[in-house]
Formats: structure tokens, sequence, C-alpha cells
């Protein structure tokens, strides 16, 4: 595993990750831009999933309006993403990008889809009326905090580091200031 410090001018540093139970393919190790582009991916896909959802009213998910919503911030910020990352890439290395890289550019954003793809499909629980939309919604928000709480132990691990008392904290932190609005928002509109 080489170094990510003082490495020679276009070596790529290379972070080793965890082997996964079950993984099918794929190399053990990933380019650290694409480790820190996955990263930041889960990072802006959980807190903008989290501020649509915290601007949703119950009312809204028991019609298509939530599920819309949602879908449509997941969506744009995906694309958001890969343009975004693909841009940069190609300010970086000075070229125009083959299909290989705006490829690895979409499945760097794939932590995006997972953010939004949970909370929609509890979303459409509320639409057909299979649960409350309340519930639905404090559910939603809640996966959401949670995926926010785990944030520092995701870039522990990612980056093959164990997680630290600290940085589970400084998650936990963040998920409690996430909440917090969100129990504030719930009380202004409701």
């Amino acid at each position: 595993m080489g170094s990510p410090i003082g490495h020679r001018a276009g070596q790529v540093s290379r972070l080793r990750l965890p082997r996964r139970a079950g993984r099918a393919g794929g190399p053990d190790d990933l380019p650290r831009e694409d480790v820190a582009s996955r990263v930041s991916a889960y990072v802006y896909g959980n807190v903008l999933v989290m501020a649509a959802l915290i601007a949703l009213h119950p009312d809204e998910l028991r019609g298509p309006t939530g599920v819309l919503y949602l879908l449509g911030v997941g969506v744009s910020t995906f694309v958001a993403h890969t343009v975004g990352e693909a841009v940069g890439l190609r300010v970086r290395e000075g070229r125009s990008l083959d299909t290989t890289a705006v490829r690895r550019e979409i499945r760097n954003a794939l932590p995006i889809v997972t953010t939004a793809g949970a909370p929609i499909a509890m979303l459409l629980l509320a639409w057909t009326d299979l649960v409350d939309a309340d519930v639905v919604l404090v559910l939603a928000l809640g996966l959401v905090d949670v995926r926010l709480a785990l944030l520092g132990s995701v870039v522990a691990w990612v980056s093959g580091e164990r997680s630290s008392t600290r940085v589970f904290l400084a998650g936990f932190v963040l998920a409690v200031v996430a909440a917090a609005t969100a129990v504030l928002k719930w009380q202004l509109t409701h």
C-alpha cells in the first residue's frame, strides 16, 4: 500500500479497503481520489436528502408529491456529483475523459442512490396508505440521521483506519444537529 504522503507527481495514491464478505469481483484497493469521491457523495447525499425530508409535510406523503420530490433531489444530486467530479477530473488531468473515467465517476456517485433510495421506498408506504405518513416521515428522517451519525465511522472504514471514540462522537454530534433541525422544523410547521 502506497503512502499518501510524499508520493511522486503522477503517481496515484491508493487505499487498501477491507475485504468485504461476498464482494464479487473488483479490486480491493481504490485510488484515494475514488475513495474521496465516494465519501463526498455519501456526505452530501445524506445532507441533501435530510434537508429534503425536513422540507416535507406528512400531507405531501399521502400522494406522489413526497416521492417525486425526494426522487428529484436524489437524481439531481447524483447528476450534479457525477458531472462535478468528471469536470474536476478533466481539469486536473488536462484532457477529455474516456468512457472508463466517466463510468468510474458514475460508480463513485452511487452512495447518493443508496441515500435517497431507502427513504423513497419508505415514502411509498405512506403514499399507498400502508403506514401512517407521520410515522413514515419520522422513520425516514431517523434512517438518514443514523447514516449521518455513522459518517465518521464510514470515513475511517474506507480509509482503512480504526474508528475512534472521537470519530464516532463527531458523527453523533452531526446527527444530533440534524435531528434537532428536523424537530425544530416539525414544531414550527405542524
